[in-house]
């Protein structure tokens, strides 16, 4: 720098290297310099602004400062500005509890809630052959007399059954998603 002419202010202006970096080398107080790597690269900045050889001024630095040499000790400062890292194992286990919650959550009275039947029967019937209408909930399985009534989309249902003479038993049973079953007996007196 001196044989050169070059003071710290003008170097630190030509490498970008902070004032008090330059001056800590100039004056030997290596305690003051960050690790290793960057000080390899200040050295270079150094050299390509006073056009010097780069491996004679950090052997000469080596020599001078006896620093230790970058090891599993010595490692960069974390950059704080990197984007932080989350394991993928946990965002997708997060992921698919979120996801059971919120159907469990929407979902929840047609899983576990009470079935329904709405149906329209009459107590008596003068007529063999009647016609039973009625509504559940879209989705649940229905069986009268242990025989699958098919509904539509909307859980609609129509179905015609065959009266004995005198008391006859209608037993419907509505089970729903996950199992819960709901049984529901109706009687209709046939008299020919």
């Amino acid at each position: 720098m001196e044989s050169q002419g070059v003071g710290p202010e003008k170097l630190a202006s030509l490498t970008n290297i902070p004032l008090r970096f330059i001056n800590s080398l100039k004056n030997a107080e290596f305690s003051k310099l960050p690790s290793e790597p960057y000080v390899r690269g200040y050295l270079q900045k150094i050299a390509g602004a006073l056009k010097t050889d780069p491996d004679e001024i950090l052997r000469v630095y080596k020599e001078s400062a006896a620093a230790a040499t970058s090891g599993k000790g010595d490692k960069l400062p974390e950059n704080r500005f990197r984007k932080l890292t989350i394991q993928s194992g946990w965002m997708t286990g997060l992921a698919i509890v979120i996801l059971i919650a919120s159907f469990l959550f929407f979902r929840f009275d047609d899983i576990f809630g009470i079935t329904g039947l709405e149906a329209v029967i009459p107590s008596t019937s003068s007529s063999e052959l009647i016609a039973i209408t009625g509504n559940v909930k879209p989705g649940d399985r229905l069986t009268l007399n242990d025989e699958i009534v098919y509904t539509d989309d909307i859980g609609h249902f129509e179905k015609e059954i065959v009266l004995e003479p005198g008391l006859n038993k209608l037993e419907f049973k509505i089970r729903r998603f996950l199992g819960r079953e709901r049984t529901i007996v109706r009687q209709i007196y046939y008299q020919q």
